[in-house]
């Protein structure tokens, strides 16, 4: 399993750009704990609600997020995945917004990035649904769903950021070719 937000899909950068235009806040923070008001300077719990909306409000929003990683991280997963030797599932737990589905806009945003027809599942119950598909390891990097993962007994590995190094009896990975390393 492979988390899209922060794994393949610079989130992060797009959520603090979008505090940036509405708030004038800086856009080079580094994020250390999962509420961003509380690691941003001058961003408030409800300016960051105002944030939140405006994404929800944003058509297709998911579509426009860049890429988080290289190049050459996307061709490695679009060979792994083109050669078939492992079930690779994209599980996301994005909230809906305008324009197309969570799942459609997850897919479109996979096919022109990875160059593949990806098997995508939205849910915030990630440990649940991968006991379900049979996945034997994860990759994500939020703190709840690497919790979620673990209690239902799946491997995981961590992609690494500063708001989870808390966490530090699980492996951990900088890039999605990294994590391909460890499965093949």
């Amino acid at each position: 399993m492979v988390d899209v937000d922060d794994v393949l899909t610079d989130f992060n950068s797009a959520f603090l750009s979008l505090c940036h235009e509405l708030f004038g806040t800086p856009k080079d923070v580094q994020i250390t704990v999962w509420d961003f008001y509380k690691c941003v300077p001058g961003l408030t719990y409800e300016m960051e609600q105002v944030v939140w909306k405006k994404i929800k409000d944003t058509e297709n929003f998911y579509e426009t997020l860049n890429v988080y990683g290289s190049k050459e991280d996307l061709l490695l997963l679009r060979k792994i995945v083109e050669r078939g030797d492992h079930d690779i599932f994209f599980v996301t737990s994005r909230f809906p917004t305008k324009g197309k589905t969570v799942e459609e806009q997850t897919i479109s945003w996979i096919e022109k990035h990875v160059g593949i027809r990806p098997r995508v599942f939205v849910t915030t119950k990630k440990g649940m649904l991968c006991r379900e598909l049979g996945i034997e390891i994860a990759l994500d990097d939020a703190p709840h769903h690497i919790e979620d993962l673990t209690n239902h007994g799946i491997r995981t590995v961590i992609m690494d950021w500063s708001y989870n190094r808390h966490i530090t009896n699980l492996p951990r990975v900088k890039t999605i070719s990294e994590f391909i390393k460890l499965i093949d």
